[in-house]
């Protein structure tokens, strides 16, 4: 079904201190990193805004006083993760901003579609999560296996080396889709990367969202799942929070916001129109096979091409004007019960999709 791929995606074992963690992560993905660097300092330089790579860290480290405030043992691995890659502690913590910067310097396209069942949706009753992850086609993808002190284990997808999407030992789950307001100055921002992993190690889903509703400041859109088959979308801006609720088993999400409260407020549209093409998409194979959807189901869901204003398997397409080249860089889908993730290094329908167990 699927067309083998000639260098597939391995696992890095990392475990101890932060500190440590982040050497072994750094260590391991000294090419991918470095590589990750070089490309988003080069496409942020050569985009809109034209932002040095001087001017892009210099910004970045404007959120670093958060970080310290919200979770000191973040910047511990950043400074781990900069030793074992052999990079300036600065530009590690640049990385780790992606996201932000990215927004800031007007530097975006549409990314990532992403589904969320369970109960009467799926074959079992179990919850089940799924998500293209679209990128730029230069965009890295790493794959962590992470034992921390306190005996847990984490799967952690890392686009671009920043850790975005998650599979815990305690059977939680996320998929993360953008979203976006018109910007402004926020005091309190945190980076995607720092307040996900936290929320991610979290032993419930009750107390990761706890996290995400006291950090998530737009940008991000979230739903989880966890072992009891319970799941819960989080939309969010600079200054409010919105829950999504499964209706009859389902939520699904792309780039632009669902909730009534924040519709007039969406912007993502504007820099990824498609967004609302892809989730008629995949609402409607979704509820082609309500009741049925299975781990090998939501794959074949993410591997189509449906229609150009509407492909959830995103290769080969020229870039919307003035945005950035898109690819799908990794096609994800997770069985919190089982503890398992299955993924694939690219779009769906060229790459396996690997299985992986905590």
């Amino acid at each position: 079904m699927y067309a083998m791929t000639t260098q597939p995606l391995r696992v890095i074992e990392c475990q101890g201190t932060p500190r440590q963690i982040g050497q072994q992560w750094g260590e391991a993905c000294r090419e991918s990193l470095r590589a990750s660097a070089e490309t988003f300092f080069s496409a942020l330089s050569q985009g809109p805004s034209r932002t040095s790579r001087q001017d892009a860290v210099r910004m970045a480290l404007q959120l670093e006083a958060n970080v310290r405030a919200f979770e000191p043992e973040a910047l511990e691995l950043i400074r781990g993760q900069a030793e074992g890659a052999g990079m300036p502690y600065e530009e590690a913590f640049a990385l780790q901003c992606m996201l932000e910067l990215a927004v800031h310097c007007s530097q975006l396209g549409g990314m990532c579609t992403s589904v969320a069942l369970t109960g009467e949706a799926t074959a079992d009753g179990q919850a089940l999560l799924g998500q293209t992850i679209d990128w730029s086609p230069d965009a890295r993808v790493d794959l962590l296996r992470i034992r921390h002190a306190d005996g847990r284990e984490q799967l952690s997808l890392c686009l671009s080396g920043s850790p975005y999407y998650h599979l815990n030992s305690d059977g939680v789950g996320n998929c993360a889709n953008l979203t976006l307001v018109a910007p402004r100055p926020c005091p309190s921002l945190l980076p995607l990367s720092v307040y996900i992993p936290r929320a991610m190690r979290q032993p419930s889903l009750s107390a990761a969202m706890e996290v995400l509703v006291s950090a998530a400041r737009g940008i991000g859109y979230y739903h989880l799942a966890d072992a009891q088959g319970r799941v819960v979308g989080i939309e969010s801006t600079y200054d409010d929070h919105v829950l999504l609720r499964p209706e009859r088993g389902v939520i699904v999400h792309a780039n632009h916001y669902q909730s009534e409260r924040f519709r007039e407020q969406d912007f993502t549209h504007l820099v990824s129109p498609c967004t609302f093409g892809r989730k008629a998409r995949i609402e409607e194979l979704v509820a082609q096979g309500h009741g049925r959807h299975t781990p090998e189901s939501v794959m074949r869901m993410l591997t189509d091409h449906g229609t150009p204003g509407g492909r959830l398997c995103l290769h080969d397409a020229p870039p919307a004007a003035n945005a950035m080249p898109l690819e799908t860089k990794a096609t994800v889908v997770m069985a919190p019960a089982r503890r398992t993730m299955w993924v694939a290094a690219g779009p769906g329908c060229r790459e396996p999709f690997t299985e992986f167990r905590l």
